[in-house]
């Protein structure tokens, strides 16, 4: 008696069934991250499954598919990097459409990357890009018997170990995923304008870090720690001068060199007053291991009230005291410090900021909205040392110390 076989829908792959668990999103809901992520993830995957199972039958005939996937994220991983960067204008051309995984890997090499980070990661992919690309240039081999002309794929190998396989597929994968992350990271910070076309916003960093304090630099000492950073970043003089002039010009980076940029409308005295008035209406409160929130029905209406009143106060200080656009200058900075924002967002934020409370109908609300924020003072702070004026971050802390 034969079995019944179980019914097989329409289209047996792509059918559409409504399985909220086992759906994985393809297509139009699908991501270039998902091929990038995806074929070293299943490469790694299988060897796990041959070595970890001890699967000795399927040493054979998955020893290609390991080989190919892993080869297959390389030239994804390439493709990618190569593209995303010339999109955010890090370097000049795309390269042609193939599966050349050595060429793709010079075209990044060669194309003058202004970022030491992604540099170093280039030349740590190339002992694997160049051993795949010796045994397959084309992703051929990997896939078929035989080649386009006949002859047998990799007919110059007898076996592969794949231990080793799965060792250097863990480690490539490790490169790969810094490599998309850092393409991400210059993509945002090449969003701040701070750059120049040998250094990124992250080698800007570090070379004022090395630089130290601007006063120190008419010192004998500082010809030493320029050279450092110009061998270091492999910077001529008229690029370490560029150098210099972006970091001087950045609200956050010029306070690595001791530098500080005055916010544009909120003084230092505006802002201690307003967050010693907040720190009144918000003093510090230890929590209750044993609060279970708050009950709407057996509320202490006499606190509601109380709390309320002193809201009114807060918000009625602040409405005498600081203008739309200090309000806005104060909330600009929450915002910074609260998101992580890098300070040079801070001058286009204002102005929006500043718009928005301009157009409001009331001022009431504009406040009300910032100043009963519970992390005020400590996003503040942060802010203030990213908007470049640590010094007024240093004051504010004062004002609770830890």
């Amino acid at each position: 008696m034969t079995t019944p076989q179980a019914t097989l829908p329409a289209d047996p792959f792509f059918e559409t069934i409504h399985d909220s668990q086992w759906n994985a999103c393809v297509g139009i809901q699908g991501n270039e991250q998902n091929y990038v992520d995806g074929y070293i993830e299943a490469a790694l995957e299988l060897a796990a499954a041959v070595l970890d199972k001890k699967l000795v039958a399927s040493r054979d005939t998955l020893a290609m598919p390991i080989l190919y996937n892993g080869r297959h994220a390389l030239e994804l991983s390439l493709k990618f990097a190569i593209n995303r960067l010339h999109a955010i204008g890090a370097i000049a051309s795309r390269h042609v459409p193939n599966h050349d995984i050595l060429s793709h890997w010079t075209h990044l090499r060669d194309a003058g990357l202004g970022d030491a980070a992604l540099r170093e990661l280039i030349a740590e992919l190339e002992p694997y890009v160049v051993s795949l690309a010796k045994i397959d240039d084309d992703g051929q081999e990997l896939r078929y018997p035989t080649t386009q002309d006949g002859k047998k794929s990799l007919e110059r190998i007898a076996v592969v170990n794949l231990p080793l396989i799965r060792r250097s597929l863990q480690a490539m994968g490790g490169i790969l995923t810094r490599l998309k992350y850092r393409v991400f990271a210059l993509a945002d910070e090449r969003g701040t304008g701070t750059h120049t076309k040998g250094c990124s916003r992250e080698d800007l960093q570090a070379i004022a870090g090395m630089l130290g304090d601007h006063a120190t630099w008419i010192e004998d000492s500082f010809d030493d720690r320029k050279a450092a950073a110009r061998e270091r970043y492999g910077l001529s003089s008229g690029k370490f001068s560029d150098a210099v002039k972006q970091i001087r010009g950045s609200r956050q980076l010029a306070t690595l060199v001791g530098m500080e940029t005055p916010l544009t409308y909120l003084s230092d005295e505006k802002a201690v007053f307003a967050l010693e008035e907040w720190a009144k209406a918000f003093p510090p409160m230890e929590p209750d291991p044993d609060d279970l929130g708050t009950s709407y029905f057996e509320r202490d209406w006499d606190k509601v009230k109380e709390h309320r009143r002193v809201m009114q106060m807060l918000v009625d200080a602040i409405l005498a005291n600081l203008s739309d656009e200090e309000v806005a200058d104060l909330e600009v900075l929450f915002y910074i410090g609260r998101g992580g924002e890098f300070g040079e967002h801070y001058d286009a934020m204002l102005a929006d900021a500043v718009a928005e409370h301009k157009l409001a109908k009331s001022r009431w609300e504009g406040v009300y909205h910032i100043m009963t924020k519970t992390s005020l003072l400590d996003n503040v702070i942060r802010g203030a040392a990213a908007a470049g004026r640590p010094s007024l971050a240093t004051l504010l802390r004062t004002i609770r110390p830890a």
